[in-house]
């Protein structure tokens, strides 16, 4: 009987085993909605991140012989990677018309080449961007090392959503004195957004946690603009997270807003990572 048990039991198994798609059956090998392949290639991998940075170094970069790049080598966003390989039953295309095909198609959706053209024999990236209105840009990088594959990378603007704790926020101040927020808001706007009020809720526990805690509120801003105006705007975004501070029930004497705007920049504002790092809000202990 026993042994019956288990022939009955590896027979259930292996049904299970079949009918069970594969694991590699679940994977998404679909186009980015952007840009398509070429035909006769389909996708063989793909990695989308909802937040990453990509970073090229000048040599990574297709650049014809006594060119300049003068285009950005930091990229942050929604990040998707796609590989393209070249099925045997088509015809082969060649790397120069690969390029070709995706500059044609870039120029159609109001996007520029930042790095030189074609340049026969390179395997480095090809650089573009696709400008849009009151927002930053997407970057298309294309690399084509063969005939039979190439390598698509799409970064999509997309601010970083920054998961805060109390306890974290107060392991920061009793390490450092200070602890550091990226709490998004739109272009020239000091509104929380949903993200900002879920900071905000954390800075009240923390508060509250801490009845002796004192608080600076410090807005920072990147240097676009003018440095008057980002100070303006640096001085809104802190009052606007003071007041909802307050509105959690925390008594705003204990509270101060300050708007430091461009002075104290924390990263390198000629590229948009270090300029995503500097808009940033401080709290500093007071």
């Amino acid at each position: 009987m026993a042994f019956c048990s288990r022939r009955r039991l590896l027979a259930a198994s292996l049904a299970s085993a079949i009918s069970a798609p594969p694991a590699w059956a679940e994977r998404d090998y679909t186009d980015h909605p952007l840009l398509s392949g070429m035909p006769g290639y389909s996708v063989r991998s793909k990695d989308v991140k909802s937040f990453d940075a990509v970073t090229l170094k000048p040599s990574d970069i297709v650049i014809a012989k006594g060119a300049k790049y003068e285009g950005p080598l930091a990229f942050e966003g929604k990040v998707t990677a796609l590989v393209y390989a070249f099925s045997s039953k088509s015809e082969k295309r060649s790397q120069v018309e690969i390029y070709r095909n995706y500059e044609a198609a870039i120029q159609k959706l109001g996007g520029k080449l930042l790095s030189s053209p074609y340049v026969d024999g390179s395997y480095g990236w090809h650089v573009f961007r696709i400008e849009q209105p009151n927002q930053a840009p997407i970057a298309v990088l294309l690399r084509i090392p063969y005939e039979t594959r190439y390598e698509l990378t799409i970064i999509e603007p997309k601010a970083m959503v920054q998961s805060v704790q109390a306890g974290q926020l107060a392991k920061e101040i009793a390490d450092s004195g200070f602890a550091t927020l990226y709490i998004n808001f739109d272009t020239n706007q000091a509104v929380l957004k949903e993200d900002g009020q879920a900071a905000v809720k954390e800075i009240a526990v923390l508060l509250k946690q801490q009845p002796q805690l004192k608080l600076s509120i410090e807005g920072h801003t990147d240097n676009v603009g003018q440095a008057a105006d980002n100070k303006k705007l640096s001085q809104a975004r802190a009052e606007a997270v003071l007041k909802a501070v307050v509105a959690q029930g925390i008594d705003g004497k204990r509270l101060a807003a300050v708007g430091r705007g461009q002075e104290v920049p924390v990263a390198d504002n000629r590229n948009e990572a270090g300029r995503a790092k500097n808009r940033r809000v401080e709290l500093v202990k007071s």
